[in-house]
Formats: C-alpha cells, structure tokens, sequence
C-alpha cells in the first residue's frame, strides 16, 4: 500500500517551511516571508488570516476524508 504524504516540515540552512498537501499538490505552506495558498502568497492585508484559515481549513476536511488509518 502506499502512502500519501500529508504534512511535509522542512527545515535546513537556508529554508524553513512547513507545506501541507493534498495528495502530490501544495495546499497551504508557511514559509519566512509569509503565507501561500496553492502556490500563491497572500497579501498581507484585513482578508488574510481569513484566506489562510479557510486553506488549512480545506486542507484539514481532505486530510480527513482521506486518511487510511
């Protein structure tokens, strides 16, 4: 059986991020310089605690419709 990677924490010298998939595509990823949601970074501006919420969120409903534990 294989299986999927779901949270990827990275950390080394030059890049700390922690990206969260669903199946091989980046949801959600923080990164040093901010936030981005499928590959895009959000502007930092009133809507994005909102926009980065409702990533995790998504990401969260497909991690849990998907798991195989």
């Amino acid at each position: 059986m294989l299986s999927q990677l779901v949270l990827s924490i990275t950390d080394s010298e030059t890049t700390s991020n922690i990206s969260l998939f669903t199946g091989s595509d980046e949801m959600l990823r923080v990164a040093k310089d901010g936030f981005y949601v499928r590959g895009v970074r959000v502007n930092q501006d009133a809507q994005e605690a909102e926009k980065v919420y409702n990533a995790f969120h998504q990401w969260l409903t497909w991690a849990t419709l998907n798991r195989t534990y």
